[in-house]
């Protein structure tokens, strides 16, 4: 909020006998504004800090290893010390950068550390010790920044693994789902959870790709979490969990559809057919129990269509239609615009992609703008006039 605005507005309010001139105060002096000071020092420090450490950084060679260790300590101390100074100080937002910077400084120490004494990464070990760190750091200092610092570490040492040691660390991924998931479940925050969804999608991803070697097992940890989402009743969880998942399959097969092309795989092994058939059946299940019916049409996303060989992009194209069309009518049913928004979004790509695939080699390229801008057009015409009218009856109280 700015003060500006709270300075002007409240004492219209003021004037216009809403509020006492002493509950004006009152509030002015909940939101007082930024110590511009303290800023100023704040940057100068960090400039100082940075200065001295890129002075160390490029002598780094020369000085003697008690020396550097020395080093290391006294900027990650100095700076969790400023940190717990701004907090003291009323001045959290600088204390939390702070408390980062020394996360940063004590991670890079782990390497450096390692690098003085010839200690070969051949593991993720150095990402796990500083993984912990992080998240005993947002134990003690819970801000939302330390919480996305310890995900952001935690995806790397994953994909670090995989890209140098093809190897998945399940050491390092337990501490993510119990560690960092046990405060996405007691936090309840919807942009918590959604980091934690897209860190899970990145880290399974990569295993899917690099070390089964198959990017189609994504479908089965795809539909864990959105499983998961359904289970879970705290709809700061729950909508984060089950929606990453369905964006995420999407994206994967319009790209799929646009540039790789479906074949059919003998290589799939039957356990990922079985176990993918029973997750969907659980998740039929469960929809059906809570009687959204319509959501049952978000689950085709999640078919294996490249089984249908010569008919996979033919039911690519039917899966896509279904899922956005279905999202559209659950948005407009459950009167919600965000979720009819996303419908609209994905059903215009849906046919701009079919329109590539289906009309870009036999019509003129002329031709083609001109009747896929009259297509596009007469569709999201009808879109925005079923939007406009459910948003008008939301405002209405229908």
């Amino acid at each position: 909020m700015k003060q500006k605005w709270l300075r002007d507005e409240s004492e219209q309010w003021v004037n216009e006998g809403i509020i006492r001139p002493e509950q004006r105060d009152a509030i002015m002096s909940r939101y007082k504004g930024r110590d511009r000071l303290s800023l100023i020092f704040f940057l100068s420090a960090l400039l100082i800090g940075l200065s001295c450490l890129s002075f160390v950084a490029a002598n780094w060679q020369v000085i003697p290893e008690l020396i550097r260790m020395l080093i290391i300590i006294l900027f990650m101390v100095g700076f969790y010390i400023l940190g717990h100074v701004f907090e003291q100080r009323a001045n959290p937002y600088y204390g939390m950068i702070s408390y980062v910077v020394a996360l940063s400084i004590f991670g890079a120490g782990i390497f450096l550390v390692g690098q003085m004494y010839h200690y070969t990464m051949n593991s993720v070990f150095a990402f796990i010790v500083w993984a912990i760190v992080a998240y005993l750091l947002y134990l003690s200092r819970p801000y939302f920044f330390i919480f996305l610092s310890g995900l952001a570490i935690v995806t790397v040492g994953a994909i670090y693994g995989l890209a140098n040691m093809h190897a998945f660390d399940w050491w390092l991924f337990a501490l993510f789902v119990i560690g960092y998931g046990s405060i996405v479940l007691i936090q309840n925050n919807r942009l918590i959870s959604y980091f934690f969804a897209i860190s899970y999608s990145i880290q399974l991803m990569g295993y899917t790709m690099d070390y089964l070697g198959s990017y189609y097992w994504f479908s089965v940890f795809g539909l864990l979490l959105y499983l998961f989402g359904l289970v879970v009743y705290k709809e700061q969880i729950s909508i984060p969990f089950r929606r990453t998942p369905l964006v995420i399959m999407f994206g994967l097969l319009l790209i799929q559809t646009l540039i790789f092309e479906f074949s059919y795989r003998p290589e799939v092994h039957v356990v990922f057919c079985l176990i993918l058939t029973v997750m969907l059946i659980i998740a039929i299940v469960m929809i059906s129990r809570k009687n959204h019916l319509l959501k049952l049409s978000q689950l085709v996303i999640f078919l294996p269509i490249f089984l249908a060989g010569d008919l996979s992009q033919f039911l690519a194209y039917i899966v896509l239609y279904v899922f956005s069309v279905g999202m559209i009518l659950d948005g407009y049913q459950s009167d919600h615009e965000r979720r009819f928004h996303f419908g609209t979004g994905a059903f215009l790509l849906t046919t701009l992609t079919v329109y590539v695939q289906v009309a870009w080699g036999f019509l003129n390229q002329s031709l083609f703008f001109l009747l896929g801008g009259i297509i596009l057009f007469f569709i999201g015409f009808l879109l925005e006039r079923k939007r406009k009218t459910m948003t008008g009856q939301k405002r209405k109280g229908v």
